[in-house]
């Protein structure tokens, strides 16, 4: 489970690049809600793990998943509007792809 908390604390350091395209393209509200729904994945991992695995836990994994899926539409958002290109956050999207997928994994386990 440890996997997870390292791609997604990975995935907020890269959304750093993105989120200053957004403020630097005049988008600062878009930059705001990426900057903190990609934060509250890796918050809510950690806070998920300190649980043993039960309800506790899985919602904190549902609400990391909710917020990777989020993380992802605001990029998706970005590339629309036309302040990236969509090669400029493929990697990155990838990266966020994984973590909703060990997510996903984790709360069938």
């Amino acid at each position: 489970m440890m996997r997870v908390q390292t791609v997604s604390v990975q995935m907020v350091r890269e959304v750093q690049t993105v989120v200053a395209a957004l403020k630097a393209a005049g988008d600062g509200e878009l930059a705001q809600q990426l900057h903190r729904a990609s934060r509250s994945v890796v918050l809510n991992i950690a806070e998920g793990l300190a649980f043993p695995r039960g309800a506790r836990q899985a919602n904190h994994l549902r609400l990391a998943l909710g917020s990777a899926r989020e993380s992802a539409a605001c990029m998706e958002l970005a590339v629309v509007t036309g302040v990236l290109g969509g090669d400029e956050v493929e990697a990155l999207a990838d990266r966020v792809d994984y973590v909703c997928r060990m997510l996903f994994l984790l709360l069938r386990a």
